[in-house]
């Protein structure tokens, strides 16, 4: 639970919520509040003589929503065609649904409640009953239901609308969690930083705000109802705090802080220019996560050696529809072009999971983590895949790109994704389409399938790169957005180190090279253990490159590799954990 100094709902004066620091930095402006679920809303008593007043309230914001809702559908038509925004004519028939109207009010007669309560508790049994039809067509509106229904309750309540690229002002933002979706088409400038009540350090407010170089801080537990937007706020990325109403005191200790930590960034930046090699000569390729072209000044800026992951799924998730094999060409040749002398890897869609599109077409799904995504998704939908695969074999010709397939689970799966990777190169041999003579080929191992077996795997890819944030998961059995069990989510457990030995070794017995592109490599007190481990390449977001450089140069490999040999045969995380932290604060204590 966070370490709440204060319940107030409208805070006079200073108050301090504790969460988990998961990116460095401090912002301190306007909060914006960021409503998506509805769990929120709160029951509320009136008595008889304030019903006309809230149906007035409910009414003015089903007006809204409606305008809203036509503006998007304007501007879709003009970009898109009538054909994709007429989606929205039938948003706009639900919410002006008269049985739903008429049970409102009822309920706002019959039990005095608030009516953001008594509409959400209309709409929870309308999507249900919906839910329950044997029509797909109404199973399917459910979905969209929801949608609107949101939109009206942001509506009544007076909130923002929950899309970050509609911000018109630099602010703090507070969400209960940020999808995939809500991130691909934020406004990147106007973003002070990020907190949220769920999540942990490896979920994906906390990757994008570390590839971003936002503070951030998560595991804030039932928060966002208790502020009114445009409150100022302090967020602590160091420490894990969410401030509210920071006195003059607490800012001017807040900037004495920054002015440290901007002396440490300074000695960083010194790095940019020099090699990661460790004190006895063993050469390390430090790359960069990254997902947009706007990621890309940030490569040379923070030194990267190229890009080690390019999550290709974000030119998806931006947009409501797929992109065009052009599009994707056009992106891919841009940063390969940018990432020169170096290489770039890209991987292809990994969607599935909490990355999703109504445009995908990805159904609604129990477990949708042990479901269809990754190369499951791409096989299963083998005109987008061999799309993208086009796209990325004509980008190929500028010499440096490499491809990367996500979430193999066995050699099958594999076999298919490289057939289908071999008939599109011939297919473009045939049109006499440019592209490089030979195109390095990886898989990502995320998952303890692909570990235990990757010296089969090994034999018919060029490279392996380790998704250590899913191949943790999976191995620990931990849902890692899940902040009930964030604490046990530990990436020095014995098992994981063994997995990863397991990897390595295969990969090196059969000749090719191994990096690890998950938050891993980004964690500078584990970056010993990794690099003990014999990895070839790490590769994190931008901002994390210098203090990664940092560590390695201040490592001895033979150390490294004893310190290693121990964990694998220690008994706990916690018994590692220390060990790793006992290390890095002996070689480099002030970038920790």
């Amino acid at each position: 639970m966070p370490d709440e100094l204060s319940d107030a709902p409208t805070p006079a004066g200073e108050i301090r919520y504790k969460g988990t620091a998961v990116s460095p930095g401090i912002a301190i402006g306007p909060l914006v509040l960021l409503y998506a679920d509805e769990h929120i809303i709160r029951k509320r008593r009136i008595r008889p003589e304030d019903v006309a007043g809230e149906i007035a309230r409910f009414e003015a914001a089903l007006l809204k929503t409606r305008q809203q809702i036509q503006v998007i559908r304007n501007e879709l038509a003009s970009s898109i065609g009538e054909t994709d925004a007429s989606i929205f004519d039938a948003h706009i028939l639900l919410l002006e649904d008269t049985s739903l109207i008429e049970s409102v009010k009822e309920q706002l007669v019959s039990r005095l409640v608030n009516v953001d309560f008594a509409y959400e508790q209309v709409v929870r049994s309308y999507t249900r009953k919906m839910r329950e039809l044997d029509d797909d067509y109404f199973r399917e509106r459910a979905g969209d239901f929801l949608d609107v229904s949101r939109r009206v309750l942001r509506n009544l309540q007076g909130k923002v609308d929950a899309e970050l690229r509609n911000l018109d002002a630099a602010s703090v933002v507070l969400a209960h969690d940020l999808s995939p979706s809500d991130t691909a088409g934020m406004d990147r400038k106007l973003v002070l930083g990020i907190a949220t009540e769920a999540g942990s350090r490896t979920s994906h407010s906390a990757i994008m705000a570390r590839s971003l170089n936002l503070p951030a801080v998560v595991g804030l537990r039932e928060i966002i109802g208790k502020f009114e937007p445009g409150i100022e706020v302090l967020l602590d990325g160091y420490e894990g705090l969410l401030i509210v109403n920071p006195t003059e005191q607490t800012k001017h200790e807040y900037g004495q802080r920054e002015k440290i930590h901007e002396a440490v960034e300074v000695k960083l930046d010194a790095l940019r220019e020099t090699l990661p090699v460790t004190l006895d000569q063993r050469r390390i390729i430090v790359s960069a996560n990254v997902e947009i072209i706007d990621d890309l000044p940030l490569i040379k800026e923070h030194g990267a050696e190229g890009v080690g992951l390019l999550r290709t799924e974000y030119l998806f998730l931006n947009q409501n529809e797929s992109p065009s094999e052009d599009q994707q060409v056009d992106m891919y040749r841009q940063m390969a072009q940018a990432c020169k002398p170096h290489h770039i890897i890209i991987r292809t869609l990994d969607v599935g999971g909490d990355k999703k599109r109504p445009h995908l077409g990805i159904e609604q799904e129990i477990n949708p983590f042990l479901g269809f995504r990754g190369i499951r998704y791409s096989l299963g939908r083998p005109e987008i895949f061999r799309t993208q695969l086009r796209a990325i074999c004509r980008a190929s010709a500028e010499g440096n790109v490499r491809v990367m397939f996500p979430m193999v689970c066995d050699l099958s799966e594999l076999k298919a994704a490289r057939k289908l990777l071999d008939e599109v190169r011939e297919e473009l041999r045939q049109q006499n389409v440019p592209q490089a003579e030979k195109l390095e080929v990886g898989v990502m191992i995320e998952v303890p399938s692909a570990a235990l077996t990757a010296d089969i795997l090994a034999r018919h890819v060029d490279f392996f790169s380790v998704g250590s944030n899913d191949l943790i998961q999976y191995t620990l059995a931990i849902d890692r957005g899940n902040e009930n069990v964030a604490n046990m989510y530990q990436p020095a457990h014995p098992a994981v180190l063994r997995l990863l030995q397991t990897v390595v070794e295969a990969a090196h017995r059969n000749n090719i090279w191994v990096g690890v592109c998950g938050e891993m490599a980004s964690d500078v007190i584990l970056v010993p253990a990794l690099i003990g481990l014999g990895v070839d390449e790490l590769s994190a977001g931008p901002a994390s490159i210098p203090r990664i450089k940092r560590a390695i140069q201040a490592l001895n490999y033979e150390e490294a590799r004893q310190l290693v040999a121990r964990c694998v045969l220690n008994e706990s995380a916690e018994a590692n954990q220390a060990e790793l932290e006992q290390m890095a604060r002996r070689l480099y204590s002030e970038i920790l």
